[in-house]
């Protein structure tokens, strides 16, 4: 081997043909099997490995040019990259200081350098760096697109701009630079000169695919998801047989979580490339969270068969494990994730969401500032997590991203709502009052809330289901006592209610299940109307209760098949209270009760995951107020029509005052007998996927009791709102 071959192989992977660069150094290597004891060799071999995500044979060859560290500033330079890539932050900065102290140090050394130091935090040092990159290789698009992205995160974006111009203008199909360029323009409001600009050109060269991408990624970026729906699927008519187009249409509806159109775009597109990595990674990912598991499963065996040293690979199965609670499996490949990919940021923070959701907080810190390491947006985690940076640095950090408009919007949402606890934990209630508003407003941009509509639904359901209608179909259904309801308005208590109940050893906490939604979505298809439930309910017969409560049995005896008593403790069916009970006349009903106020503020302090679904009212004070409106008006109807003794009410300041007597009364109304597990709830083991999964891991405090005081002078909205109960309906 010669030096002038490997010089050229470096710098082809260098203008990030990374795959040629690895082609040819698996060719060099088969002719010179004695280069595993080159260590210059061994460096770029690994960095290149570990950028084409070939993370375990990449990391054996950086542990073999350990063993010798390299003598050249390039040779050091590919394994400070790579031990940046696996994310040995400390190391990569040793061999990269080493790298840019020798006279012949190159453009690539100053730029991983930099890289490292902006991961560290050392952002003037990171800018120094950077820019020498720059003026050794102007002509480099990705040295520009670096100084770009960091002046972006330091919120200098009119700086950015210029950068980020000349690394299109150099490779105009670079895939960061078109993001962050239009970022930068949706930042400084000028994304709408820019589209009228690539409209009118559209005009002129109407097939045109490129414009038609271009267009929908500045529109997304600008949250005009209509517009950048239609756009995309222009292209997609266009290019049929597209699959990166396809994908890019999946992630868009992804984005505002519509599981099922996203479904149809990846199966289109499994047709065409059926062994395309990335296409199996997000349809397993996408069919676990739809709820369709046995098809993710098929996707994500095959996944792997394919891919089987690719931490992907298991980053995907451990979201389709987690989907179906085992727990256990997930963690096993989260941690094998990390032995491929140990600087995987999404499976340090995935692993870290798993240790809360079964109760192991002090794991979960540990994987959060790992996380925090590799990217500070995850500092938002360990707020999550109950731990609180004091460190002013620090926290002055979070607010600059969470400030920038530039960052991306879902990272500076986590760390908007990250700061609201923060600072309502150090009592300044304003300041946490403001990072609460800005979470919200920032969530509102890409969320439609139909609150008229929500309400018109409320309205025909006390209408149609009268206590008439209920009298004729009354104790037509399943008697089965195994359900058991847990009610009432989001963040209200129901959490609790039901880690309390289920530390009973007969009875199993299901969480939130969607099965009695899933029936009146299937009514109209049964009863053969073309009307949407609840319009649809007069059509309702007695044969169809016992086949719906079949359906619901069938269900959750999956989950469980022993325990006696199994509890659905989704909030939103108080909506759907006279269904259940005709459904399942015997199965009792626990409607939780809280301080209106104390649930409105808990609501708009919370980052809700499902946004765009039943949680859409929760980022606006007067939307959550109608909601509770409406709350109120269905429950008072149920109280009317249905029988007595089927619904058990209490309010959660009473359960936090006298947990026991509460308690008790619980088992009673369920028709079990009282056991000493119920006093030590918080250690009953189990997931937790709710907002509340840290509170039901600790003994019952009463601090969360009438924490709305702390805000009364934010309220006005949501209080003008809540006066006008009863409403008055047109």
């Amino acid at each position: 081997m010669s030096a002038e071959q490997l010089t050229h192989i470096r710098h082809q992977v260098y203008c990030g043909d990374v795959t040629g660069g690895r082609i040819a150094l698996r060719e060099l290597l088969a002719a010179n099997p004695e280069l595993t004891d080159d260590s210059t060799f061994c460096a770029l071999f690994g960095f290149t490995l570990l950028r084409c995500e070939e993370a375990e044979a990449g990391r054996e060859m950086l542990d073999q040019a350990r063993l010798v560290p390299p003598l050249s500033s390039a040779g050091l330079a590919d394994l400070g990259g790579g031990f940046y890539l696996v994310g040995k932050l400390r190391r990569a900065h040793d061999y990269l200081t080493a790298a840019v102290a020798m006279k012949e140090a190159g453009a690539a050394a100053f730029s991983r350098l930099a890289l490292v130091q902006m991961a560290r935090g050392d952002m003037a040092l990171a800018e120094q760096n950077f820019l020498k990159a720059r003026e050794l290789d102007p002509d480099h698009p990705v040295h520009q697109y670096n100084i770009a992205n960091l002046f972006t995160h330091l919120g200098r974006l009119e700086e950015a701009l210029p950068f980020i111009r000349r690394a299109l203008e150099l490779n105009p199909d670079l895939d960061q630079a078109i993001s962050l360029r239009n970022q930068l323009l949706v930042g400084l409001d000028q994304a709408a000169e820019v589209i009228d600009e690539l409209e009118k050109k559209l005009e002129l060269t109407p097939d045109s695919v490129p414009l038609r991408i271009m267009l929908a990624n500045l529109l997304e970026a600008d949250g005009r998801f209509p517009e950048a729906y239609s756009f995309l699927k222009e292209a997609v008519d266009l290019e049929p047989e597209n699959v990166e187009l396809l994908i890019q249409l999946a992630k868009l509806y992804l984005s505002r979580q519509q599981n099922g159109p996203a479904i149809k775009a990846l199966l289109k597109a499994e047709k065409i490339e059926p062994d395309n990595p990335q296409l199996l990674s997000l349809l397993a990912r996408t069919l676990a969270e739809a709820g369709n598991h046995e098809k993710a499963d098929v996707a994500v065996e095959k996944l792997l068969a394919k891919n089987p040293r690719n931490f992907q690979s298991f980053l995907a199965r451990a979201q389709v494990r987690l989907a179906i609670d085992d727990t256990g499996g997930a963690e096993q490949d989260l941690r094998r994730a990390l032995e491929l990919w140990p600087g995987a940021l999404e499976a340090h923070c995935s692993l870290a969401h798993l240790f809360m959701q079964t109760g192991r907080f002090e794991e979960a810190i540990d994987s959060f500032k790992h996380a925090a390491s590799l990217n500070p947006t995850a500092l938002a985690g360990l707020i999550e997590a109950r731990s609180f940076p004091d460190d002013p640095k620090v926290i002055g950090l979070m607010q600059k991203m969470a400030d920038n408009p530039l960052l991306q919007r879902g990272p500076r949402i986590s760390l908007s709502f990250a700061l609201t606890k923060l600072f309502e934990k150090q009592q300044q209630y304003d300041l946490a009052f403001h990072y609460a508003g800005q979470a919200n407003q920032l969530s509102n941009k890409t969320i439609i809330h139909r609150k008229n509509r929500h309400h018109r639904m409320v309205e025909i359901m006390a209408k149609n289901f009268s206590k008439e209608f209920h009298d004729r179909l009354r104790a037509t259904g399943s008697r089965s006592e195994r359900p058991v309801f847990v009610v009432g308005m989001p963040r209200s208590g129901t959490t609790l209610t039901e880690q309390i109940l289920c530390s009973h050893p007969a009875v199993f906490g299901a969480g939130e299940l969607g099965y009695i939604t899933a029936i009146t979505r299937l009514m109209p298809k049964v009863v053969k109307k073309e009307q949407s439930y609840p319009i649809c309910l007069g059509s309702l017969q007695r044969w169809m209760l016992s086949h719906a409560a079949s359906y619901y049995l069938k269900k959750i005896s999956r989950l469980d098949q022993k325990a006696a008593r199994v509890v659905d403790k989704l909030p939103h069916n108080f909506l759907h209270l006279g269904l259940i009970n005709l459904i399942f006349p015997r199965a009792k009903i626990i409607h939780v009760q809280r301080d209106f106020r104390d649930v409105a503020i808990s609501n708009y302090f919370t980052n809700f995951k499902h946004k765009h679904g039943g949680m859409s009212y929760a980022f606006d004070l007067q939307n959550i107020g109608q909601m509770i409106n409406d709350y109120r008006l269905i429950m008072d109807h149920w109280r009317r029509i249905l029988p007595p003794g089927v619904i058990y009410e209490f309010r959660y300041e009473d359960l936090v005052e006298e947990p026991e007597k509460k308690g008790r009364e619980l088992l009673t109304f369920i028709g079990l007998d009282w056991d000493d597990k119920l006093l030590e709830f918080h250690r009953t083991e189990r997931a937790v996927k709710t907002a509340s999964v840290w509170q039901v891991r600790q003994p019952l405090y009463q601090s969360s009791k009438e924490r709305w005081r702390n805000y009364e002078t934010f309220l006005t909205p949501l209080m003008e709102v809540l006066a006008e109960y009863p409403p008055q309906f047109g």
